[in-house]
């Protein structure tokens, strides 16, 4: 083993690498030897605290991720209640004024301020009425 500089291309295997690894790490001196060690360490601790950072980057994302989308749907549903809460009040509205229309009892501007809409929303209730829908 000491006679060899190489290794042939039959002895490039893993095992073997790890082999000739082991013969190199046994023939240095104690010094060479702690401090081969000591790089060692350092070398796992680097890789220790780079993986460590990478999880905590990853979860960040995650709890960001998650944190947006629920500011995301509580926005939604803010919109979409605020939504639905006006178009309901123009049909409540509107069936209000179908009914007044109905009783013939009150003109359209009377109809208008009863119902706190424009005379042109009454108008508009009337032709849909008057086209059936």
């Amino acid at each position: 083993m000491s006679s060899l500089n190489g290794l042939s291309t039959y002895l490039r295997k893993p095992i073997f690498e790890k082999l000739f690894q082991l013969a190199e790490y046994s023939k240095l001196k104690p010094e060479e030897r702690e401090m081969y060690n000591v790089s060692l360490r350092n070398k796992w601790d680097a890789e220790s605290i780079r993986s460590s950072q990478e999880e905590l980057l990853k979860r960040a994302r995650e709890k960001a991720m998650a944190e947006g989308r629920a500011e995301g749907e509580a926005k939604g549903k803010a919109e979409g209640k605020a939504e639905g809460e006006v178009i309901g009040k123009a049909e409540g509205k509107a069936e209000v004024i179908k009914n007044l229309l109905s009783s013939n009892k009150f003109s359209i501007s009377e109809i208008a301020e009863l119902a706190d809409v424009t005379v042109e929303f009454v108008k508009q209730i009337e032709e849909e009425k008057a086209k059936g829908k």
